[in-house]
Formats: C-alpha cells, sequence, structure tokens
C-alpha cells in the first residue's frame, strides 16, 4: 500500500474515532442514559464547583440566625410563639420590606391533646396566648412570609414501595395573616448538593410559589421579575421550573446577625430597613445545613455545608439580580465534543502522537478549560468541561493506540521483506523510516553488482538437485553476507546469479567504494571456500562481477497480488553485461568508467579499453580489478598496463 493511501486511511479511521468519542462521551453525559453516567456527571458538576468564585453579596438581604449563642441565650428550642412575633413587631418597625421566617408553623402551640366530640370528629385544638401574639404580629406586619413543608415517605403496601408525599403547611390562621406562603424545600443533585431552585412546587394539581420566590414577590410588590427569570431558557439537565443559584460566595458571605441580639436591640434598626430579612436556623443542632457548590471556612473547618436560610438568601439574591447561572443548550455541548473529538483525533493522525500532545493537546486542552471559566465568571454561561475533555483524552488515547499497532505491523513487514536484504544498521534506517520501504518509484545515481557462477548449469547436470540446492545456499549465504557487510542491498537471487545495489534505498557518497570492495571479498570468500570446502563443486567453483554506476529507478514493481521493491533502468543492464563480459576476457572482476571515476579508494586495476556495450550507443569505457591486491602506491597489474585509482 503506498504512504499517501495508508495516511489517508489512517486520517479516516482517526475521524470516525474521534466521532465516536465524542457520542459516546455525550451519552455518558447525560444522567442514568449509560452506565457509570453518574459519575462522569457528578465529575461534571465538581468542575462548575471549581470554576463558581460568587460575587458581591446582596446588600438588600440581612439574615437573623437561630444560631448556637441565641439558642443559649433564650434556652432552649423550640421558643415560644410570642419570642417570634417580638421579633416580626421589631424588623416591622425598623422598616424590613420583607420578613421571611424559615420555620414552619403547621400546628398550634397548645399543650392540650385533641380530644373527640361526641360524633368521634376530632375537635381542633384552640391556638394559645402565644399563638394570637404570633398571629397579630405577622397580620399587622402585612410583610411575613412564612415556610411550607414536603415531606416524602415510602409505604410499603402489599410488597409494593410507594413514595407518598405530604406537605407541611403554616396553621390556617398563620397562613392567612402572612403576605405569603412559600415552600423551602430544595432541588439537589446527584451528590445531594444544592445547586438549583425550585420556583414553584406541584402539590394536588395546584402550583405552590417556593419561598424565595414568595419573599421576593412581596418585596417586589409583584410577581413580574421572578416570572421571566423562570421562563428564561430552560435545559434538559434542569428539571422543569428549576434555575442554578447564582451563588454570591460561600458561607457568612450574606449580613448576619444573632436573633438574641435583635430581640435585646443590640441591633441598630438601620440595618433592617428597606432590607429583605430572613429568619432561620444556624444552628448545627437544628440540623438545617446543606452540601453547596461554594467551599468555605465554617466552624475551622474547609467545607461546603451551609444553613439553609443562607442557601434561601442567595435564591433571593439570584431572583432579585434577573439572572441565574444557564447551562448552554445541549447542542452546543454535543457540537464541543464532537470537535474535540475530531480535532483530536485527525491531528493525532497527521502529526503523530509525539507531536500532537504539545501542538494541539495542550492548546485544546487549554481553550476547553479556560474558554467555560471566562464565560461562566463573565456572563454567567455553563459550558460543560469534562465531556469536551475526556472526548480530547479518548480521541488521542485510541488513535495513538491504533497508529501504533497499525506501525507495528507496519515495522513487521519491513523487517520481514528487508531483513535478508540489506545490513542490519540500514535495517534500522529503513524501521525508522518506514516510507523508505514504500517507494511509488523515485530516480537515483548508485552503484549496481552482478555477479554470476561460471559453469553453473553444467554443475546442476552432473548433480542432484537436492545438492546442487545446498550447495547453492552456502555459497548464496556466504555472499549475501559480504554483500550486506558492505551496505549493500540483495534485490534478486538469479539462479546462482545475484543482482545487488549500494546507494539505494539509503543514500552513501561511498557506494562506489563498498561496491567494488564488495567484489574483491567476494572473490577472496569464494577463494577461501575452495580451500576448506569439502565439497568438490565448490573447490571449483568460479564467479564473475560486474559493477557499474548511473542513474537507476528504484521503486515497487509489480501488480496487486504482488509487489515488490527493485531497481530497473539502463545502470542495471550495463552492469549485467559487464559481469558477462568477464567470460570473453577471462577476468574476475570488470568495472566501468562511471564507477572508478568515483571511487575514493585506491585500487589495483587494468585499463581494458572501450568496449561495444549491447543495449548502449556508445562504447564503454571498463577496466579489470586485480583480485587479492589492493594498490597501495606502486603498480599492481595482473595483465597489461595497471591503472592505479
Amino acid at each position: 500500500m503506498l504512504p499517501e493511501l495508508r495516511s489517508l486511511k489512517t486520517i479516516w479511521v482517526a475521524v470516525a474515532t474521534g466521532l465516536l468519542a465524542g457520542v459516546f462521551v455525550m451519552l455518558l453525559h447525560r444522567p442514568c442514559i449509560l452506565p457509570g453516567s453518574e459519575w462522569l456527571w457528578r465529575q461534571e458538576l465538581l468542575s462548575y464547583d471549581s470554576r463558581l468564585v460568587g460575587g458581591r453579596a446582596s446588600e438588600d438581604i440581612v439574615i437573623v440566625a437561630i444560631d448556637e449563642e441565641s439558642i443559649g441565650v433564650l434556652r432552649a428550642w423550640p421558643w415560644k410563639r410570642d419570642v417570634h412575633a417580638r421579633l416580626i413587631d421589631i424588623l416591622s418597625a425598623a422598616g424590613a420590606k420583607a420578613i421571611g421566617l424559615d420555620i414552619v408553623f403547621s400546628e398550634v402551640s397548645s399543650e392540650t391533646d385533641m380530644t373527640a366530640d361526641g360524633d368521634g370528629w376530632l375537635e381542633e385544638l384552640p391556638p394559645s396566648e402565644s399563638d394570637m401574639k404570633l398571629e397579630e404580629a405577622i397580620s399587622v406586619s402585612e410583610r411575613v412570609i412564612l415556610a411550607a413543608e414536603f415531606q416524602e415517605t415510602v409505604k410499603d403496601a402489599d410488597e409494593v414501595e410507594a413514595t407518598v408525599t405530604s406537605v407541611s403547611f403554616p396553621y390556617w390562621r398563620f397562613e392567612d395573616a402572612a403576605a405569603g406562603v412559600g415552600v423551602v424545600n430544595f432541588s439537589k443533585d446527584v451528590d445531594s448538593a444544592v445547586r438549583r431552585m425550585s420556583l414553584d412546587f406541584t402539590y394536588q394539581d395546584e402550583l405552590e410559589p417556593s419561598f424565595a420566590l414568595e419573599v421576593v414577590n412581596v418585596a417586589a410588590g409583584s410577581d413580574g421579575r421572578a416570572e421571566k427569570l423562570s421562563a428564561h431558557r430552560p435545559h434538559p439537565y434542569l428539571p422543569e421550573d428549576t434555575v442554578l443559584i447564582d451563588y454570591v460566595g460561600p458561607c457568612g458571605t450574606f449580613k448576619t446577625v444573632p436573633y438574641y441580639q435583635v430581640l435585646e436591640g443590640e441591633v441598630p434598626a438601620d440595618v433592617f430597613k428597606d432590607k429583605i430579612v430572613l429568619v432561620g436556623g444556624t444552628a448545627q443542632i437544628l440540623q438545617d445545613w446543606h452540601l453547596t457548590p461554594m467551599a468555605g471556612v465554617h466552624s475551622g473547618e474547609y467545607d461546603k455545608n451551609m444553613a439553609g436560610v443562607e442557601i434561601q438568601a442567595n435564591c433571593v439574591a439570584t431572583l432579585l439580580g434577573g439572572k441565574s447561572v444557564w447551562p448552554v443548550p445541549l447542542w452546543v455541548t454535543w457540537l464541543v465534543s464532537l470537535l474535540f473529538g475530531v480535532l483530536t483525533a485527525a491531528g493525532t493522525a497527521l502529526l503523530k502522537p509525539l507531536r500532537a500532545l504539545p501542538l494541539l493537546g495542550v492548546p485544546l486542552a487549554a481553550a476547553g478549560l479556560g474558554v467555560p471559566d471566562l464565560l461562566l465568571r463573565s456572563a454567567g454561561t455553563w459550558l460543560p468541561v469534562v465531556s469536551p475533555m475526556l472526548a480530547l483524552v479518548l480521541s488521542y488515547s485510541v488513535v495513538t493506540v491504533y497508529m501504533y499497532v497499525v506501525e507495528e505491523r507496519h515495522r513487521r513487514a519491513i523487517r520481514a521483506a528487508w531483513q535478508r536484504r540489506v545490513a542490519p544498521e540500514i535495517l534500522d534506517v529503513i524501521l525508522e523510516n518506514p516510507d523508505l520501504a514504500y517507494v511509488s518509484g523515485k530516480r537515483t545515481v548508485a552503484t549496481t553488482l552482478f555477479s554470476d557462477v561460471r559453469g553453473f548449469t553444467t554443475m546442476c547436470d552432473a548433480l542432484e538437485p537436492e545438492e546442487v540446492v545446498d550447495i547453492l545456499n552456502e555459497y548464496l549465504s556466504e555472499m549475501t553476507k559480504v554483500i550486506r557487510r558492505h551496505r549493500g542491498t540483495i534485490h534478486k537471487f538469479i539462479g546462482d546469479g545475484i543482482m545487488a545495489v549500494f546507494g539505494d534505498p539509503i543514500a552513501d557518497e561511498n557506494h562506489a567504494d563498498e561496491a567494488v570492495a564488495a567484489a574483491l571479498e567476494m572473490q577472496q570468500r569464494l577463494a577461501e571456500m575452495r580451500e576448506t570446502s569439502e565439497k568438490p563443486p565448490i573447490q571449483t567453483m568460479r564467479i564473475g562481477v560486474g559493477v557499474h554506476t548511473g542513474a537507476l529507478v528504484a521503486g515497487d514493481i509489480g501488480s496487486e497480488e504482488f509487489m515488490e521493491y527493485t531497481i530497473i533502468g539502463a545502470t542495471v543492464s550495463i552492469a549485467s553485461r559487464l559481469e558477462g563480459l568477464n567470460k570473453e576476457l577471462g577476468t574476475s572482476i570488470i568495472i566501468s568508467e562511471a564507477t572508478r571515476s568515483r571511487l575514493h579508494g585506491d585500487y589495483a586495476m587494468t585499463t581494458i579499453g572501450p568496449r561495444e556495450i549491447r543495449g548502449v550507443a556508445e562504447p564503454i569505457e571498463v577496466y579489470a580489478v586485480t583480485v587479492g591486491e589492493v594498490a597501495a602506491g606502486e603498480n599492481n597489474s595482473s595483465r597489461g598496463e595497471a591503472d592505479h585509482v
């Protein structure tokens, strides 16, 4: 397969991998769609939490805290209702715009047990004097919002579990006197943290407003601002009629005064003038603490817990500001995740994994983390981080593994194809540059060597086929070692003949010297084999070698079923003709003028003169290299006049 086609296939596989990674991540991103999706959604929520910094606390909200100190001063909780009546009177006289009591007054405080009348009906207990004072204070204030609370209990009926919802509304006399009633329940995410607020709750087919919404409505005198917020940009991740709370800061951000100090007149009246005042428990014993996305220091410990009344204050502040933190539409998250997956996968395939990591992976990761952070801080827009980052990591990892497997398969194929042709050091270079092994056609200058065994046909006729193969394999093995030792590449064994090239596929400026040196060593090694071999055919074996240097074409040549890297051109043909010329001249090694002119070393050789070569228009100057001698400055010649190169 050509490199271009291989690369194109890899890129297409990478793009498909990126798309699949994006789709898979988005399916995980949706809560409860695939196994493990809840874990991923938790990570997304944590990433959202880490980017929340909060802003400036609303000066329109003051918290009156039922804290440990107040419980200690005013004695054990719950307090009598007239205590709350006094607080309402103080806050109303101070000019508070709205007073939200985050306390559920669902029953009267009479200590008398309920009794049945003559017909068996339960008689309603009369309110106590303390209850009457609270009712009067609520009625006179005209700005008190009371709390209602939903409770869900699981009951077993005939081995079937059922969830039963009940509501604790304020005692009817308190409710009639109040300016409004709101539900104080919080909407919690899978990790039990309070990030969202419900604007209303459905009970018996009727909508009940949330506590924060009712506080804002009473303070504003209308419900227009809150209605606009509730209708703004619904999102499938947020249940119906819930919006993300725009937390102003960690626990303790809002101005908070102890309950008992207000009763004892220790807090100036102007602290509450034209303010929304929320009254609720902050003491740990009241167990109204909840996990939130805002981390802060509480009781000397760094945690994310916040009192329910302060969460209500954040809800009110969000409604007053007319804005919330809004998730981007779902299709934007899909698009970003798919984009990150495809870009990472394609870039990894094009740049290779090691280069893609710093050039593409790091910038994409920086953008994937930085842009959402900027959007959340500046525009209150929640762009998910985990799903694009997971798409990036998955795409990079899968494509890297795929490319490693493919490249390793290519390396094994290359090694199998070349390890018997070239020297180990050349093979190492090819393996580091796989494209060298798949060449559509390149023109280069190299030196070609042809060798042939004299009288091989006669030898074949005199021996058994098995003996011929055994002798030939022994001879070719030794010649292969010589050629590879001189950085040559063996292209073909043509019966008893060898075709080798020097200077391809790896360029070598000494290719002519290597070829001549290989030819000499081939003759010397064969001479040694004649001396040591016990096989008569080898004892009489002779070879001729032809060497020529010139331009040739190297490339993969063949059919769809079989392809072979080889060399073609006039240079190859001339080398073959020179090898055959040895028979006519009785020489062992013949080289051309083109080879001689490129030699750097000093070799003993004899000038033969110009010779006509079949297929070549002009005669070629040729030389016979003296076997067994290398010129060292003096004339060495076996026949005729020696030419020292």
